[in-house]
């Protein structure tokens, strides 16, 4: 077992991690990867705390009250000081039922559970990422349940077993990594949040503690190794994005990478681990907690609170904003307990004075939920109008039989596909911005067509390679173009979706793929899309009574590719309709279906009423 003192390189390594969570998060090109990064951090606190705890076994045994003491001294100051401030602005900002939900979200984080939380919370309609300030918290509580469970199955482990826990942690790491192969493809969503499923990656960590000190003490190996891992690192950062299915054995290739730079730097010293030291990169490091947890609030604060379009100045914006106050809360909070008199404090007093600030933030956030998130903050109307927040859109749009929203979903083509002979036929496809169009089309179909309707979550209609990201999209347009529909030909197929650029150059080949198995093909363009929620946005302006707010919230991208895709459908046997000329003049846009109904409940989706009048304008087209 290796027992080095400070090691820069590791720091180095933690601002490797660090600086492409910052950049993915903000949506900046060439880290589309940068997720890999919490992976590292996890390589890096198995390795480190798990050094701890067993050279304290070898010096006759593991004390839990000091061990959790170090814990709280290092996580609680700035975690809390964060979470004091989201409430304080989510107080301020946040409507009813988003404040409910956030206080729910502050108690699970209180508690190191808030990965449970987000997981059972979690669906397509659920709020969006950028919506919910302590989304991030996730990780620290998968790490912080590992070490509930950890340090005791080494203090269960007989002094004379102790020559065996490697291979237990082996085990251990195999079994979690043969876990999250299996649940990735049948349920995504817990691999990702359930600690059963990133296990391995901290247990990966914890075996290097094993290696023996001078394994790579050939230099050229040593340097092999290093260069390696990090180039794997990179590489992970560089060529992954939010469709690589993860994190199940993709994550091999950056835990493997944090791996080796960890265990070549406990040999010595190698080009890679002096290039980790450098002093900017271990300054990061330094930080890199408190820069975790910072950045993502304001992130999501820039956008529901400041409703901020996230261009490349935003972006540059937000990194320097969240480096200001890493900084801050790394000197004024982290330092003076880690290092100051704190430091010394006996370990009953520290976890008496963490359970007590536990039980403080629970139950301020059970008064929250209680109280339904204080209402009595807006007037009525506003109340009215910022409950469509939480709107059940999935049902609206025939969930779980015509729209495909959980992997496991059945879609039921003998109901969606189904057709009255005599009848005109017009087929809906694509994903949710497809799914939002059926209730107003099929108001507006009249006696004399059936609107069928084959949508699926995340599934842009588009036949070409850019889908085999997502194999089960892949599969559903196949079934439906390639095997339906050359049978069952239709007088009009609908292509509408949550359109992105790569999406443009492969909409010709679909198009010419449905050519002569329908009387015609019509494109609808992007919908308009806000910064934050629709109705955040209206209550906002009836509260300062400034209505040009709203359209300050509107996303000025989407009205650039609207003209891009008009252009390109203009050279294919397709029609384009511009849902953002239905619905937008002068820069603005109709913002309610009907008198305090918002035509949207979201960033984006119709409600009911906002699909009727999109789908009357968009029927009137199609006969």
């Amino acid at each position: 077992m290796n027992d080095r003192s400070y090691r820069p390189d590791i720091d180095g390594l933690r601002a490797l991690a660090i600086v492409p969570v910052v950049l993915y998060h903000v949506g900046m090109r060439g880290c589309f990867g940068g997720f890999v990064g919490v992976d590292v951090f996890f390589v890096i606190s198995g390795y480190l705390i798990t050094g701890i705890l067993v050279r304290e076994l070898d010096r006759g045994g593991i004390s839990l009250r000091d061990f959790y003491r170090r814990r709280v001294l290092r996580i609680f100051p700035a975690l809390f000081t964060m979470l004091a401030a989201c409430a304080a602005i989510a107080w301020a900002t946040m409507l009813p039922g988003e404040f409910a939900a956030f206080a729910r979200s502050t108690s699970a984080t209180a508690l190191f559970s808030s990965n449970l939380f987000f997981w059972r919370e979690s669906g397509y309609f659920a709020p969006a990422a950028h919506s919910i300030p302590l989304l991030h918290t996730w990780s620290l509580a998968v790490e912080e349940q590992f070490y509930l469970f950890w340090p005791l199955i080494l203090m269960a482990v007989p002094r004379a077993g102790r020559r065996w826990l490697p291979w237990l942690a082996a085990a251990i790491a195999a079994a979690s990594f043969a876990a999250a192969a299996w649940q990735l493809p049948r349920d995504p969503t817990a691999a990702f949040y359930l600690i059963h499923a990133r296990t391995w990656e901290l247990m990966v960590g914890a075996l290097l503690v094993w290696v023996p000190a001078r394994a790579f003490a050939s230099r050229a190996l040593r340097e092999a190794v290093a260069l390696a891992g990090l180039a794997a690192i990179l590489f992970a950062v560089k060529s992954y994005n939010q469709d690589t299915p993860f994190p199940g054995p993709a994550a091999l290739l950056p835990v493997a990478g944090a791996a080796a730079i960890l265990v070549a730097g406990a040999s010595g010293g190698s080009l890679a681990g002096r290039l980790l030291s450098l002093r900017p990169l271990v300054f990061i490091g330094a930080i890199s907690f408190s820069l975790y947890l910072w950045h993502w609030p304001v992130i999501v604060f820039s956008q529901t609170v400041l409703y901020l379009e996230q261009t490349a100045a935003v972006r540059c914006g937000i990194v320097v904003v969240s480096l200001l106050l890493a900084v801050a809360s790394w000197r004024l909070v982290e330092t003076p307990f880690r290092a100051g008199g704190s430091a010394s404090w006996p370990a009953r007093l520290v976890l008496r004075r963490a359970a007590l600030l536990m039980a403080l933030f629970l139950a301020s956030s059970s008064i929250t939920v209680a109280a339904r998130g204080f209402p009595d903050r807006f007037d009525a109307p506003q109340q009215a109008i910022g409950a469509y927040e939480d709107y059940a859109g999935d049902r609206a749009y025939r969930a779980g039989s015509c729209f495909v929203v959980q992997p496991g979903d059945a879609f039921d083509a003998s109901t969606c596909l189904a057709r009255d002979p005599g009848k005109r036929g017009v087929l809906i496809v694509g994903d949710s911005h497809a799914a939002h169009l059926w209730p107003g089309l099929h108001a507006a179909a009249g006696a004399d067509v059936n609107v069928l309707q084959a949508t699926a979550t995340g599934c842009r209609p588009v036949l070409a390679p850019i889908a085999a990201r997502e194999p089960a999209c892949r599969a559903f347009f196949r079934n439906l173009f390639v095997d339906w529909l050359p049978s069952h030909p239709v007088d009009v197929v609908v292509l509408a979706g949550r359109w992105q650029t790569p999406d443009l150059e492969l909409l010709g080949a679909t198009v010419a793929q449905l050519q002569g198995h329908a009387g015609r093909i019509v494109v609808v363009g992007p919908v308009p899309q806000y910064a934050a929620a629709l109705p955040r946005l209206l209550v906002k302006a009836l509260r300062s009574n400034d209505s040009g707010s709203v359209a300050r919230g509107l996303v000025r991208a989407e009205f650039a590719l609207d003209a891009q895709m008009r252009d390109l459908v203009s050279h294919t046997p397709a029609r384009y309709f511009s849902m953002i000329d239905a619905l937008c003049r002068n820069g603005s846009c109709r913002n309610y279906a009907a008198p305090g109904i918002p035509m949207q409940f979201d960033y984006g989706h119709f409600t009911i009423e906002g699909s009727r009048v999109a789908g009357a304008d968009l029927m009137a087209t199609l006969r």
